[in-house]
């Protein structure tokens, strides 16, 4: 799945540092192989080594495929132009926010609004950098870069997304619900919006809702850890202790990285009688990361 995904909902496992993912990039892997893509764009840069937007796509589907080190590559190139590097200056921002870099990620945002204040992706994605940084004193400047965008175009997936993550971070899901409704109903197959939406509806208690969303992102992108995972908390909300853990084994089974996961299951473990079972998942997720748990 590419992610948009919401860092700051409590309770939630899997959720990974997450900030505006590049959409180009993610509706052509839906369409054909991104390898494919990116081999493509790479002959076209043969004979236009320059063309920054075409550096832009790559370094996107690069992202696509793990090689975050090749996408920056590419975004690097990019934003020394010539052309129109505005496309490579947020993109790069948004790589650099998921690495933690807030500071050098919202420079490139504030480039990009230099060549156009009305920019929308870079008005959503500088205001998700607070979010993602932790909002804080910075809510009343995050709010003012969401609504400024939406303020442009009302309807924009990205902003409304961005928005509605906002209000999960500041613990308004009926605000986030409102937003990633609106989003989806314009892309009503967004895997990463139907996801957050899940969030909001968790938030809210609403769990038959959250478990329609998230069973739709699992038809979308099967086996989708962070999804099942949510499944997990969602049943485990619900008391069913026996489908909760049958979640986690198969969050864990994608991706055995997922410290929260290795917690939750082990909690679950442990109330339902497997003490040694319990407490040898829970040392897993210490190994995978000393805060969870704490």
């Amino acid at each position: 799945m590419t992610s948009v995904r919401s860092l700051f909902v409590a309770g939630w496992a899997g959720l990974a540092l997450a900030t505006l993912a590049p959409a180009s990039a993610a509706h052509a892997a839906s369409v054909t192989d991104p390898r494919q893509i990116a081999a493509a764009l790479r002959v076209q840069l043969q004979a236009a080594p320059d063309r920054a937007d075409l550096r832009a796509q790559l370094g996107e589907t690069l992202e696509s495929l793990g090689d975050p080190a090749g996408a920056m590559a590419q975004y690097d190139h990019a934003v020394k132009g010539p052309g129109d590097t505005r496309r490579a200056l947020v993109d790069r921002g948004r790589l650099l926010v998921r690495q933690g870099r807030f500071d050098d990620g919202r420079q490139d945002f504030n480039r990009a609004l230099s060549q156009n204040p009305r920019d929308v992706e870079a008005l959503a994605a500088r205001g998700h950098s607070w979010v993602a940084q932790r909002v804080g004193k910075r809510a009343p400047a995050a709010l003012a870069d969401f609504n400024a965008a939406l303020a442009i175009d009302p309807d924009s997936s990205v902003a409304l997304n961005a928005r509605g993550d906002f209000y999960l971070a500041t613990l308004k899901p009926d605000l986030a619900l409102a937003d990633f409704t609106k989003a989806l109903a314009a892309h009503p197959k967004d895997d990463v919006v139907l996801f957050n939406r899940a969030v909001a509806y968790r938030q809210l208690g609403r769990y038959d809702a959250a478990l329609r969303d998230l069973n739709a992102v699992l038809r979308l992108t099967p086996g989708d850890p962070m999804s099942l995972a949510a499944k997990g908390d969602c049943y485990r909300q619900l008391g069913d202790l026996l489908l909760a853990r049958d979640f986690y084994d198969a969050a864990l089974k994608a991706d055995a990285r997922n410290a929260a996961s290795w917690q939750a299951r082990g909690e679950i473990r442990a109330s339902l009688g497997d003490g040694p079972g319990g407490d040898a998942d829970k040392a897993q997720a210490r190994r995978l990361d000393p805060s969870v748990g704490s």
